[in-house]
């Protein structure tokens, strides 16, 4: 090769690299604290293209990044540091954004972004919520420090997350040998459900009497009843001490019972599980020869009793709550019995010509007890994929209480009913036995238009509420965001009353953390009628939690 193609070589190269500068563009950033404003420093900076890391950086100390020569395309930013929610946060938006498609992705730092070759530099201006902790004791009746205790915390007290269809977060920890706690992880804010649980090495205090004492689950204050129990709030950013917990002891009884099969007989070698709640170690006996069992020391409250006999197949299950108060219990009767299956089907309206979507998927969630309790052979949550003419069979269904969850609307779609036979299907509880009639999910094309301003919004959230309060759950509850205008809009909302109500985007709560189904909330919404193929308006002024 010549000295002159050589050169020419050269040149070439040189200008197609720098062609290729050119085109690449500059990312520049700043992270700031939500709710201080203050500069985070040490913030792990990724941008992320086709499900791949492409370009990372970290922030400096006053909170600064830059990522230069990005290539032109499409890209999401994540964002990650130490004392702060990761963004996007994907423990909420998995868990609270399928209903309304991930429409909340653009607050959560998750919205696609382009950058084109040849643009202007990119500028991302980001907010990180700082993650909440709490911090206090556990101590015993003479109100000395407890080492040891386990203490846990569980989260799950919003409309959007109740059992059994949401299982809620579980956050635990262990005090130290002054019997203090401190939990900093409390990465979702929202009320947090706080209790203790004493050592094994903590011996009860003496007897009253005949009676038997023993140390209970207690939670805070000092209560051993969970529907008393005072909710600690943990707002964004909040750091609550002081939270002390006095353990408290309480009668232990025994309790007694049988192992029946369904023709009466005895069931020796079965498992019997005694359980109470999320975390409490469970209590399990097997049965004697005549089918008998007994719990030697039992603490007062409701308890849940399962059996199962998993020597033959299918396996056998039967469980049941039970009362424990003043005096042992006796003669508790257990029948496990076979699993079955439910027939059901899921009717679209579809007109005319049009191809029918994809029929959406249904789901029973067993509701006795928490899921965390839940020792059903056939697992918590059953599901079924229906074929293309919405027909469906659900297998291992115990007997037993369960809520019914339907899949999501195809788009234009509204959920329209669930029905068990001709009998609505709403609640929590459907008992559902062997013999049961067909399970109906029915959804409808078209619905209502709801559309308005929210005024102060902060990209918060609007959410329609139905007048009947038997259908506050999942599917018929409709939520959407204010956008920079403080504007929102939900489309194929089914007819009916609804309660409109606008939370702002900067409230301490967070909005899937409101407790939605507060009468004083309520009392402030806004009331629309929506009807079928019609628009409708409600003009909402937005408040904070």
């Amino acid at each position: 090769m010549s000295y002159d193609n050589c050169v020419l070589r050269v040149i070439l190269i040189a200008s197609m690299l720098a062609a290729v500068a050119f085109a690449a563009q500059t990312v520049d950033g700043h992270v700031v604290n939500s709710v201080t404003g203050i500069d985070i420093p040490g913030v792990d900076v990724n941008l992320v293209r086709a499900g791949e890391v492409a370009y990372s950086a970290t922030t400096d100390s006053q909170g600064h990044f830059r990522i230069e020569a990005v290539k032109a395309g499409t890209y999401t930013a994540n964002y990650t540091a130490r004392g702060f929610w990761p963004l996007p946060n994907f423990l909420v938006d998995e868990d609270f954004e399928r209903e309304c498609g991930r429409c909340f992705l653009a607050e959560r730092g998750g919205q696609p972004f382009q950058i084109a070759a040849g643009g202007d530099p990119m500028r991302l201006e980001v907010k990180m919520p700082p993650i909440g902790r709490i911090s206090g004791r556990v101590l015993d009746s003479m109100e000395q420090p407890v080492p040891n205790a386990r203490l846990q915390l569980h989260w799950g007290e919003s409309w959007l997350c109740k059992m059994p269809s949401c299982t809620g977060i579980f956050r635990q920890t262990t005090t130290n040998e002054k019997g203090e706690y401190s939990i900093t992880d409390l990465d979702v804010p929202g009320t947090w459900l706080l209790s203790a649980i004493a050592p094994p090495s903590l011996k009860p205090p003496g007897s009253r009497g005949d009676q038997r004492l023993d140390w209970a689950q207690t939670f805070y204050p000092g209560v051993t009843d969970r529907q008393l129990a005072a909710r600690v709030m943990v707002r964004v950013g909040g750091d609550i001490s002081n939270l002390d917990i006095q353990l408290a002891a309480v009668p232990v009884h025994r309790m007694r019972g049988v192992v029946l099969d369904v023709r009466g007989r005895p069931v020796p070698k079965a498992i019997v599980t005694l359980g109470k709640g999320i975390g409490l170690p469970a209590l399990v006996r097997n049965t004697r020869g005549g089918g008998t069992f007994e719990f030697e020391a039992v603490t007062e409250g409701e308890w849940r009793i399962s059996a199962y006999e998993d020597q033959r197949a299918p396996t056998l299950w039967a469980a049941q709550w039970v009362k424990l108060k003043a005096h042992d219990l006796e003669n508790l009767e257990l029948r496990p019995a076979a699993p079955f299956a439910i027939q059901g089907k899921i009717v679209m309206e579809v007109p005319e010509g049009a191809p029918a979507p994809q029929p959406p998927s249904v789901m029973l969630a067993f509701n006795s007890g928490a899921a965390g309790l839940a020792d059903k052979p056939a697992g918590t949550f059953l599901t079924a994929t229906p074929d293309a003419k919405g027909d469906f069979q659900i297998q291992n269904v115990y007997p037993g209480a369960y809520q019914i969850l339907p899949g999501l609307p195809p788009p234009q779609y509204y959920l329209d009913s669930i029905r068990i036979g001709g009998h609505d299907a709403l609640e929590s509880g459907v008992e559902i036995l062997p013999g049961a009639q067909s399970l109906t999910v029915a959804y409808k094309l078209g619905g209502g238009t709801v559309r308005g301003t929210a005024e102060k919004c902060a990209a918060g959230t609007v959410r329609l509420l139905p007048h009947n309060k038997a259908m506050w759950r999942q599917g018929f509850v409709l939520f959407a965001p204010c956008d920079s205008n403080d504007r929102y809009a939900m489309a194929a909302v089914r007819p009916g009353q609804y309660y409109a109500l606008a939370i702002a985007g900067d409230s301490p709560t967070p909005w899937y953390a409101t407790m939605w189904d507060d009468d004083g909330l309520v009392n402030n919404a806004s009331t629309v009628t929506v009807r079928a193929g019609e628009n409708s308006s409600a003009d909402l002024r937005a408040i904070k939690q």
